[in-house]
């Protein structure tokens, strides 16, 4: 989905760098770069390092992760705040790779980069539109399937009730109130949909001033993933190994993410996207069962989150669509989400 750059020049700026980070290493060797097939703005490249240290061979096998140029989803980005928030995480008991150096000057290689550890496993569900079924999800028995979907639900709960305050993230600014947190979240995407130029632009006003209008203190305010499905989870022998793609991490209420989950579940099961649900995934009451079941409380105000999470969704999936490469700047594509949200809201006389 995204127009990669030419590694070879990148390659000897990244060794080069990799040398300050490591000045007690001998015979430093870094492997080509091997992109990553997938993705939707930030590059992705695998790598091996290989160096000798007091006599000992050293090995790592690495993911880089660039902030996004070509392809950017959002106006802006806070990558420090993604490779802080995994680093924060390590000894949580949540399953995040090894965070090993962030680099926020561009200069070094043309963007801010981070290097993390690799996680060995599959995308727990790497399907995309128009793609034949694949993946752990997809090859599970249906009761495997509930399985699965189960441990997706509890490592979102774990995200939500850690103790961030105590974790204190760098760049991940804590708001004061569970009220700051939901405007903040509020301002990002009324800020994104302008940038986006989304449309419809009544129903868009309309929806942001119903949130403004019916916001409420949260009761459980968290550390949310951003982008909580299944596709960002990696999965080996049974089990989740590794939570991926922080970039749309932020403190909100806690049932943001589930309500994520839901709404992207709705896009490609229930709209179709990549047809019929499979047999042994659950429906949105099992999924919502299952988390208040984990998390051992009710969810709260849930349609607020829901109706949110369908604005996202529209704002993002518009965005993507018409910043992909070909697609006449007039061109008005058919947004589900918006639908949806305009249906929830009463409010299909904006569309």
């Amino acid at each position: 989905m995204v127009e990669r750059t030419d590694p070879v020049e990148k390659r000897a700026r990244l060794e080069a760098w990799l040398r300050t980070k490591l000045p007690h290493a001998e015979d430093l060797a870094l492997s080509p770069l091997d992109k990553a097939a997938g993705g939707f703005g930030s590059e992705i490249h695998f790598i091996d390092l290989k160096w000798r240290e007091r006599g000992e061979e050293k090995t790592l096998r690495l993911v880089m992760r660039e902030e996004p140029v070509v392809l950017r989803v959002f106006p802006e980005y806070n990558i420090a705040a993604e490779f802080h928030t995994m680093r924060c995480l390590e000894n949580t008991g949540i399953p995040v790779p090894k965070m090993y150096w962030l680099e926020e000057d561009k200069d070094v290689i043309g963007v801010p980069f981070y290097v993390m550890e690799r996680i060995d496993g599959e995308v727990l569900d790497p399907q995309q539109p128009g793609e034949e079924p694949m993946g752990p999800l997809y090859e599970a028995t249906p009761e495997g399937r509930g399985k699965i979907f189960r441990q997706a639900i509890e490592v979102i709960a774990k995200i939500n009730s850690v103790n961030w305050k105590s974790l204190e993230i760098p760049c991940l600014p804590a708001p004061k109130s569970g009220i700051e947190a939901l405007d903040r979240h509020i301002a990002f995407y009324e800020g994104m949909a302008k940038w986006a130029a989304v449309e419809p632009r009544a129903l868009i006003d309309a929806a942001l001033e119903w949130f403004k209008k019916n916001r409420f203190e949260p009761k459980h305010v968290g550390l949310c993933w951003g982008d909580a499905r299944l596709g960002n989870l990696m999965y080996r022998e049974g089990r989740v190994v590794g939570v991926l793609d922080w970039d749309m991490v932020h403190t909100s209420a806690a049932e943001s993410d589930l309500a994520w989950l839901l709404a992207v579940d709705w896009l490609s099961q229930d709209v179709g996207l990549r047809g019929p649900r499979w047999d042994g995934v659950p429906d949105r009451e099992e999924i919502m069962r299952c988390y208040e079941s984990v998390a051992g409380r009710s969810l709260e105000n849930f349609f607020y989150h829901e109706a949110f999470a369908m604005l996202r969704l529209g704002i993002i999936f518009w965005r993507v669509i018409k910043a992909m490469p070909g697609i006449p700047p007039d061109f008005a594509p058919d947004v589900p989400p918006l639908r949806k949200l305009a249906n929830m809201l009463k409010m299909e006389d904006k569309l």
